[in-house]
């Protein structure tokens, strides 16, 4: 990620951290729906990283009172003081999830809700490669990616007097990046609820690790 992409990411976040944390939902149906599935394929006690955790709320939090050891990473400083007041239990760390190494195997599943999204989507396959990397053998890749392709920058994203920046691709080149990562698809269809304004259509994303040699 260029330093000029990361910075308007990155600051963009810490001027609106507030706001952006007051239109999440804690009952957010879909997201709640999404990590049942998601439950139910881990262990007691996994390890779980959450790409683009925020404030923590709702993933994080629902994730760690379930007892999972969660490890959020976000690249905003004012958003990880939130979620460490959220998610007091939780590790977090600052970090570029496009440039944050992990050693391999060292988590049960990866999450990323409305996050990739803020990566340069060129950079998507190399990101998708360490997930499959940082996974243990038959873990689990739990995200919400994207059904159009776009890139482009807002000077004043949805009134909060911050800009933003979007990259990514549309649902037929998410799939084909899932695959050729590695990744078994559990299902991955596009589903609509309410966003930060209006309703908003995301393909969501329930993957495993399959091994090179075609095996979880």
């Amino acid at each position: 990620m260029s330093e000029a992409h990361k910075r308007t990411v990155e600051s963009g976040y810490d001027r609106m951290a507030e706001q952006y944390l007051a239109t999440k939902d804690p009952e957010d149906p879909l997201a709640l729906a999404a990590l049942e599935d998601l439950a139910s394929l881990l262990p007691s006690g996994a390890a779980v990283l959450d790409l683009g955790c925020g404030a923590g709320v709702p993933v994080t939090r629902w994730l760690a009172d379930r007892g999972f050891a969660v490890t959020g990473v976000d690249v905003s400083a004012r958003q990880l003081e939130l979620a460490r007041t959220n998610v007091p239990e939780g590790a977090f760390l600052k970090a570029d999830m496009s440039e944050v190494e992990f050693a391999p195997e060292t988590f049960d599943t990866v999450v990323a809700f409305h996050s990739i999204i803020h990566v340069p989507r060129t950079g998507h396959p190399a990101l998708l490669e360490g997930i499959h990397r940082w996974l243990r053998p038959a873990g689990v890749f739990l995200a919400t990616m994207t059904v159009t392709d776009y890139e482009g920058k807002d000077e004043n994203w949805e009134g909060w007097g911050a800009p933003m920046v979007w990259s990514h691709y549309d649902s037929q080149a998410n799939v084909a990046m899932l695959r050729e990562a590695g990744f078994e698809i559990r299902y991955v269809e596009p589903r609509t609820g309410k966003g930060t304004g209006d309703a908003e259509t995301w393909l969501w994303v329930l993957a495993l690790k399959r091994s090179r040699e075609g095996t979880t």
